[in-house]
């Protein structure tokens, strides 16, 4: 069934456009850290810096390891640091709802997208049940890969579970440039096809990441380095949905050689 135009249409139009937009994202499953703060703190900087706009949104879609507090512990955090923001789930704006719990309607939307334009497929293996990304460079073959779309039908017809997953070209390379580390080209036959959607309905990290960043208009992405295996994934994901690339920003590790 072909999606809807106008849905994908009114939310691009909600897209601010002309202007230095970064988040803060943090997921209430543990306490701030340091290395969270500092993340908060480099993004705040560059929004101000640039006169743009500063945004926080709670990436909440792991259910199962939410902490009780921690979201509370998020503002608190953030207020006495000083470090304001423009738009965020307590003081609204043009992009919202700006809780990934709230917007799981659309992510089902983009991600059935993506295999109309053939950039992932569904998976019925019971063993993507509880996958998500590891950021391991591995790749297993999936057989879904290969269902035609009348055993597709047939499937989801029966009403039998899937996820969703992205479809990885089998050759060439993707590259991507980090203001930290410059451009970085790696083979696509060493990435996963990793699961974009869930059987719950709710989206992986991943994407609702790269779906959220576009449709909240971010211009510069901060996070921390052990996020640059995953960088030429979402490139791919950009690349199939025909969306600009924001400016990637990895930090090392803050405690690096502690012991």
């Amino acid at each position: 069934m072909a999606t809807d135009s106008r849905f994908f249409q009114d939310m691009e139009d909600r897209i601010p456009k002309g202007t230095i937009r970064t988040r803060f994202a943090p997921s209430p499953t543990g306490y701030m850290h340091v290395g969270n703060l500092r993340t908060a703190l480099y993004t705040w900087l560059i929004a101000r810096h640039h006169h743009g706009t500063f945004i926080l949104r709670i990436e909440d879609t792991d259910q199962g390891r939410l902490v009780e507090g921690a979201t509370d512990v998020i503002y608190r955090t953030m207020a006495e640091c000083g470090l304001t923001h423009d738009e965020g789930p307590d003081v609204g704006g043009p992009t919202g709802p700006y809780i990934q719990s709230e917007r799981r309607d659309l992510y089902g939307k983009y991600a059935k997208l993506l295999v109309e334009k053939g950039a992932a497929y569904y998976c019925f293996c019971e063993k993507t049940e509880s996958e998500e990304d590891s950021g391991n460079f591995d790749r297993a073959a999936d057989p879904c890969r290969a269902l035609s779309q009348e055993e597709i039908d047939a499937n989801l017809l029966a009403g039998m579970p899937y996820v969703i997953r992205q479809r990885i070209p089998q050759e060439g390379t993707t590259t991507f440039h980090d203001v930290s580390f410059g451009d970085i080209t790696v083979e696509n036959k060493t990435l996963d096809d990793q699961v974009l959607l869930k059987r719950d309905g709710l989206p992986t990290y991943n994407f609702a990441n790269v779906v959220d960043d576009h449709l909240m208009g971010i211009t510069h992405v901060v996070r921390g380095s052990e996020y640059l295996s995953s960088a030429p994934k979402y490139n791919l994901l950009y690349e199939a949905f025909g969306w600009e690339i924001p400016t990637y920003v990895h930090c090392s590790p803050v405690m690096r050689d502690q012991h």
